[in-house]
């Protein structure tokens, strides 16, 4: 029987996520943690919630104890309430997790480093260098983001949630240069990076540009190679926004990742904003959503392009 001091934590398994899971734990708050792959199972009811859950770095809905989070779609979407503590001027869910509950207070410093790269990693504050030649948090972040896609290219010897609910651990106790030698951490950044040029060249094959954005159409490729999806704004230095989108044979919907350019900071679009109003959400520079039928979905696209396009050259949507 679950401690009724103690919550179930309801998380997302990037590294935002993760991080957020490491604190928790630290404050000895949760007795279970659940990993949510897609964000929209919160707001359709597909993940049921009750006031023993805490969510962080995912939609709120009614029902939970406390939901912790930072996506500037989500201040759009609901009103003010206690059970919703979301800054969305925060680099990533994380930081509000770790000032709401104290900070230095609460938390050691040994946590410093882990904050630092957190924090760079969902407000995607990665230099060029760092997006083509990965090391240390940036590396592990890319390893344990879904859309750089390593899970699909062999079976490891553990599972991914497996490995991730590992790193939680592993994160509260060790360096991060002492997690990267771990063997399930090598494994996978050992395919990550046999796979490097194959995915340039893949990105290079496909990428298409429309104005000041660079379109990767995936949904017909049986193959995607692993990479972290940065780099494509290294290969693209001219666009500004990118769309990748993907389909899910399993599930039937169509997937639109929008991101801002890390190295071309010149697009002054809210792609929170723009995606919550496809049913999706986000921050001001980077969001999703989602198409469950393929006519709507390419209906989806050409607006997409549109509302993302520099008001200088189609005059529409700011």
């Amino acid at each position: 029987m679950a401690n009724i001091n103690k919550y179930r934590l309801l998380t997302r398994g990037d590294l935002d996520g993760l991080v957020c899971a490491v604190l928790m734990k630290h404050l000895d708050m949760i007795d279970e943690i659940k990993l949510v792959d897609h964000p929209s199972d919160m707001q359709l009811g597909i993940v049921k919630v009750s006031d023993h859950d805490i969510s962080t770095n995912l939609p709120y809905v009614d029902g939970v104890h406390l939901a912790i989070d930072h996506h500037f779609s989500e201040a759009m979407r609901n009103k003010k309430n206690d059970k919703h503590i979301i800054d969305p001027d925060a680099p990533s869910a994380a930081r509000v997790v770790y000032n709401y509950y104290g900070g230095k207070k609460r938390f050691p410093d040994f946590f410093d480093d882990m904050m630092i790269g957190v924090d760079k990693a969902d407000s995607g504050e990665f230099s060029r260098d760092e997006i083509l030649f990965p090391k240390r948090w940036a590396l592990l972040n890319f390893l344990i983001d879904q859309r750089t896609n390593i899970e699909s290219r062999r079976d490891f010897r553990i599972s991914e949630e497996q490995f991730k609910f590992d790193l939680i651990d592993y994160c509260s106790k060790m360096t991060i240069d002492e997690i990267l030698e771990l063997g399930d951490v090598k494994e996978r950044s050992k395919v990550y990076f046999d796979y490097e040029e194959k995915y340039k060249k893949q990105l290079e094959t496909y990428a298409t540009i429309h104005g000041n954005i660079v379109v990767l159409d995936l949904r017909q490729k049986e193959i995607r190679y692993p990479g972290n999806r940065f780099v494509i704004y290294a290969l693209y230095p001219q666009c500004n926004i990118s769309v990748l989108l993907r389909f899910e044979p399993e599930s039937g919907i169509t997937i639109f990742s929008v991101g801002k350019s890390i190295v071309n900071r010149t697009s002054n679009v809210n792609i929170g904003e723009i995606m919550l109003s496809y049913g999706g959400g986000g921050h001001r520079a980077a969001g999703a959503c989602h198409q469950d039928d393929p006519d709507a979905a390419d209906r989806v696209f050409k607006e997409l392009l549109v509302a993302l396009s520099d008001k200088k050259q189609f005059g529409k949507f700011k």
